[in-house]
């Protein structure tokens, strides 16, 4: 948008405001927006190819003048046929008009002259009356006529680099991020301290004393297990029983009338259920049977819970949650290398391990030098779980896509693994890529279809059997 269209010409133009005709030019003051009395001599106009004249009238020694992206501050008067057209101080109550500096949008668009001048500096501009008319799309005052002028006198008060605008609006941003978690944080303290009266008054009742933790759950020990406690990322099977504080029972999974009595599993402390059980069943021993009085902020919060046919009022939000528990059991699951080399000695193969983890062995040496980062290589492939499903292919027609697959090697296209193993490879060779999940897919689930509709479950370490077709040279 031109700095024409951002002072709405469309207004001006379709409404002009009455002036009394002057006999004289209007100008303006250098030092203030008003109108005032025509200079002792005419103006030495300069004329520039887009057909705009402009002549200074206080020409300041600076050398910052406005850019593109700039927001500059200005005093302005435009005069057609001897009368004011707009006028900055009238429309913004005294104040000087903003604008935003934008390539020109049309020759003889007044931008282009503001644009030469600097902080302090007073100019008056004029341009042909029909060709501001018609580039903004209004029609011209009827007390206007072809081969009019429209003038302009504009004295830039300021200049706003786009820079310090972005810095200004940085800080803004900030400013309002941290504005929003005060609050929050406001918030929080106020449900947390509603959830604590509400849970001792519940104590109180029960007449019991649990312990209480750090983060403001709190816990009772019901029965000792035994062992060690489970420790982040293992698998723990629990028993559960959840209930309000009003007694009402939400969800079990030893309560038939809930439909799920499987032993519950989930890694402890990736997030995968709600914080206060992350934290109470590490408390646990296996065996142990427990209650845990979990507060709102470390349960469902703000966020109401559905109900179902056993329990239709759901759980209500900033609700504190009781929950009678036992830890049945838990094993740490296998690292990616552990499971990978059950898989090698499996299958009774001693692959090449690379510093990333991956491992590879190429069952068929190509020709010439192998495949460099930035160039395409067009590939054949299939995927396989540890397990032997395989998932996609290339070359197995049942996956519905049998051409070569390209991609350009070292630019993100692929999973690392494949970046890493094909630029291991030369023209023609034959391998077989064994992919840690942390440089497959990492902890998403791959949807399946088709030919696999179990898809690639979360963390799963992947084997390729790949050949490379050919390499386009940068």
């Amino acid at each position: 948008m031109s700095l024409i269209a951002g002072i709405s010409f469309s207004a001006w133009a379709q409404k002009p405001q009455p002036a009394k005709p002057a006999p004289k030019p209007v100008t303006i003051a250098p030092a203030a927006p008003a109108p005032a009395a025509a200079p002792p001599k005419p103006f030495n106009f300069k004329r520039l190819k887009s057909g705009l004249e402009y002549a200074f009238i206080i020409d300041k020694p600076t050398t910052q003048k406005p850019k593109e992206g700039d927001l500059i501050r200005v005093n302005m008067i435009s005069v057609g046929a001897n009368r004011i057209i707009y006028s900055s101080a009238q429309a913004n109550k005294n104040k000087p008009a903003e604008f935003n500096i934008t390539k020109p949008g049309f020759n003889g668009d007044i931008v282009e002259a503001i644009m030469y001048m600097s902080v302090g500096d007073s100019m008056v501009a004029q341009v042909d009356a029909q060709t501001i008319f018609k580039n903004t799309k209004n029609k011209m005052p009827d007390f206007m006529k072809a081969g009019d002028k429209m003038q302009y006198y504009i004295k830039l008060v300021s200049i706003k680099t786009k820079e310090e605008l972005m810095k200004e609006q940085q800080a803004k941003m900030q400013k309002q991020i941290q504005e929003q978690m005060a609050k929050q944080q406001k918030d929080q303290q106020k449900i947390a301290l509603a959830d604590e009266k509400k849970l001792q008054a519940f104590f109180k009742e029960k007449n019991i004393t649990p312990t209480k933790t750090a983060s403001g759950m709190y816990y009772m020990i019901t029965q000792n297990g035994s062992g060690e406690s489970p420790k982040m990322g293992d698998k723990v099977k629990m028993n559960y029983t959840g209930v309000l504080l009003d007694g009402t029972k939400f969800d079990s999974n030893v309560d038939t009338a809930f439909g799920h009595t499987n032993p519950f599993e989930f890694n402890l402390g990736k997030g995968m259920v709600i914080k206060g059980w992350d934290e109470g069943v590490a408390l646990l021993k296996k065996g142990s049977k427990a209650i845990l009085y979990i507060p709102s902020g470390l349960a469902y919060g703000g966020n109401a819970r559905p109900g179902g046919a056993a329990n239709p009022k759901g759980i209500p939000a900033n609700s504190p949650l009781v929950f009678e528990v036992e830890l049945l059991d838990f094993e740490t699951p296998l690292s990616d290398d552990q499971l990978l080399q059950n898989y090698f000695k499996q299958k009774n193969i001693s692959p090449t391990k690379t510093a990333s983890g991956m491992y590879y062995t190429i069952s068929s040496p190509g020709e010439g030098p192998t495949a460099q980062k930035g160039e395409e290589v067009s590939m054949n492939y299939s995927g396989f779980l540890l397990d032997g499903t395989k998932f996609d292919s290339n070359t197995d027609s049942a996956f519905q896509h049998v051409s070569p697959f390209g991609f350009v090697l070292g630019q993100g296209q692929v999973i690392k693994g494949w970046d890493e193993g094909v630029a291991l490879l030369n023209k023609g060779a034959k391998a077989t890529f064994y992919i840690p999940s942390t440089l497959a897919y990492g902890p998403r689930a791959m949807p399946g279809g088709g030919a696999n509709p179990k898809g690639i479950p979360a963390n799963s370490c992947l084997v390729f059997d790949v050949e490379l077709n050919e390499i386009k040279k940068k």
